[in-house]
């Protein structure tokens, strides 16, 4: 079983939005917790976001591993959670297939 995956985002960018949609409308299993970048408890949750630009961003963060990735390199991770997308996280390693789906979820 994967452990939870905090997606933060920047709430006021259209695109980062879109991203946490796609996800939420994907996310049965609730293993993608999404978390605003300006909500004042983050830093309580996942200090090791603290000073990071999140003006258009998103970031993760495994909750276990406290592994942290940024831009298309979420890709895998939200996928891996994904039961019906985890078929695209072996291609979605490469980082240009990463790129386009990161596209795609963006719109």
């Amino acid at each position: 079983m994967a452990s939870t995956l905090l997606l933060v985002y920047d709430a006021e960018d259209f695109r980062c939005r879109r991203l946490v949609d796609w996800v939420g409308r994907r996310d049965r299993e609730g293993l993608v917790v999404t978390f605003p970048y300006l909500n004042g408890e983050l830093v309580r949750v996942a200090p090791e976001l603290a000073g990071l630009e999140f003006k258009g961003q998103v970031y993760t963060l495994d909750m276990d591993s406290r592994e942290m990735r940024g831009g298309a390199a979420i890709v895998p991770g939200i996928l891996m959670r994904l039961p019906a997308w985890s078929w695209a996280q072996g291609p979605c390693r490469i980082p240009t297939v990463a790129a386009v789906l990161f596209r795609v979820m963006r719109r």
